[in-house]
Parts: structure tokens; C-alpha cells; sequence
């Protein structure tokens, strides 16, 4: 086996691990480490024959450069595809802060983290529909484009890779809000009603009322919109892959 194939399976193989160690669900303390080197060894091998090799062997120090590199934007691509999962934790947080559920926040070994009731639940949520949909395969496939896009040997972060990032942050950001605003709106809404109840008979404890009003229209809420929901996800999910090409053209 030449110098030139070791080398180009090395630089393969350590793009495709970077990517699955943050993307969604591979990047799960759940899913062991084995298996991660597993799948990562696994798509090396299939993809192989369609991946343009490096031209001719480097030395250490070019080679070294280059696992660099290719970690970096595995990293990057796995980041890209959880920007949608981070807006829906984002929804998770803002809803459960504004109806008090962030004072029962709990450590989730999985995330490694404190997590809220929405946050957990709109995550998991979104999980479940990836794979129904078959999404994390959609999500591998357009993976496996980027070496077409952004060879073993090219690649150049400019500041359209910059730009494109901090707008797709924004996107995650405001996918967030929209996904948090019935119940937040419904929050809110409370909120004044309760402070007018306050003015009227003071004699109320309206913190502790209030906080049982929104919980349990927030409960009610979220069952009645869980339709609405989880079409909302399904339209924001395929966003996993619709930000990888803009990214990947921009490299070149």
C-alpha cells in the first residue's frame, strides 16, 4: 500500500471523526467511543473510492497540517449541523425561564450540563423526528459531499466562511424565538393578568399564583401544539444540511 493511499485514508478518516464527534446524536455521551471510531471507520472505507486522493505523498509537517486542517472542518461542519439543535434548546430555555420551570433545571449526564423540562423535551423531540424522517441519513449524505466541494488538499476560511457563520448563528437564534413564542406570548399574557389581579386585591399572592397559572397553561398549551410543533420542526430539521453547502462553497 503506497505512501499517498495511508495518507488520504488518515486524512479521511480524521474529517469524518471530527464531524460525528459533535454532530447531532454521534456526539451523545451515549453513543460510545468505540462505536463512534466504528461508523467513523466504516464511512472511510465506503466513500474511499469516491474521494479525489491527495496528488502525491508529504512529509510529516505537511501531513500534520493537513489532519489540521481536515479536523477543523469536520468540527465546523458537525457545529453547522447542530446550530439547529442548539435554536431548539435555545425555545427550551427561554420558555422555561419565563414560566419558572428554570428553577427546576437538573444535570443531564448526557449533555454533561443543567437542563430545562422544554429544552430536554423540544430535544428530544427533534431527535425522534430525524429518524423518522431519516434525516440523520440526509444529514451523513450531505456530509460526504463536502470532500466533492472541499478536497483532502484545498480549503481557504476566508471571511465569507466567517460572515456565513455568524449569519447562520443569527438564524439559530431567531429559529429559537419563533419556536418559544405561543407559549412565551402566553406567559406574558398571564403576567398581565395576574398584575392586574394584584392591584385589585392586593391581599393575593400573585408570584405563587402566577406561577401555578403558567404552569399548567403552559402544560396545556404545549400538548394542544404539539402538531404545530413538531411540523415546524420538520420544516426547521432539513436546515442541518441546507448549511453545509453555502459553508463549503465559500472554503473554495
Amino acid at each position: 500500500m503506497s505512501n499517498v493511499i495511508v495518507q488520504s485514508v488518515l486524512l479521511i478518516f480524521i474529517r469524518v471523526l471530527s464531524f460525528l464527534a459533535i454532530a447531532p446524536f454521534f456526539s451523545q455521551k451515549g453513543f460510545p467511543m468505540m462505536a463512534r471510531i466504528v461508523v467513523a471507520a466504516g464511512i472511510t472505507v465506503g466513500i474511499y473510492p469516491f474521494v479525489s486522493p491527495i496528488s502525491s505523498a508529504v512529509s510529516l509537517f505537511i501531513l500534520g497540517l493537513l489532519a489540521l486542517k481536515e479536523t477543523l472542518l469536520g468540527l465546523a461542519l458537525g457545529y453547522l449541523c447542530q446550530l439547529v439543535f442548539y435554536g431548539i434548546e435555545i425555545a427550551g430555555h427561554i420558555i422555561d425561564f419565563q414560566i419558572g420551570f428554570s428553577m427546576a433545571q437538573a444535570y443531564d449526564p448526557e449533555f454533561q450540563l443543567l437542563t430545562s423540562p422544554f429544552g430536554r423535551m423540544y430535544y428530544w423531540m427533534a431527535t425522534a423526528l430525524m429518524f423518522v424522517t431519516n434525516l440523520h441519513l440526509v444529514m451523513i449524505k450531505g456530509f460526504i459531499h463536502s470532500f466533492s466541494l472541499v478536497g483532502l488538499a484545498s480549503g481557504n476560511m476566508g471571511g465569507a466562511s466567517v460572515d456565513g457563520v455568524v449569519h447562520l448563528v443569527s438564524l439559530t437564534i431567531a429559529m429559537g424565538f419563533n419556536l418559544a413564542m405561543p407559549l412565551l406570548l402566553s406567559a406574558l399574557l398571564i403576567d398581565i393578568v395576574t398584575g392586574v389581579i394584584s392591584r385589585v386585591i392586593p391581599q393575593i399572592n400573585v408570584l405563587i399564583l402566577g406561577l401555578s397559572i403558567k404552569s399548567f397553561v403552559a402544560f396545556i398549551l404545549m400538548i394542544y401544539l404539539i402538531p404545530n410543533i413538531a411540523s415546524f420542526l420538520m420544516k426547521e430539521l432539513p436546515n442541518i444540511v441546507n448549511y453545509m453547502e453555502p459553508f463549503l462553497k465559500s472554503l473554495n
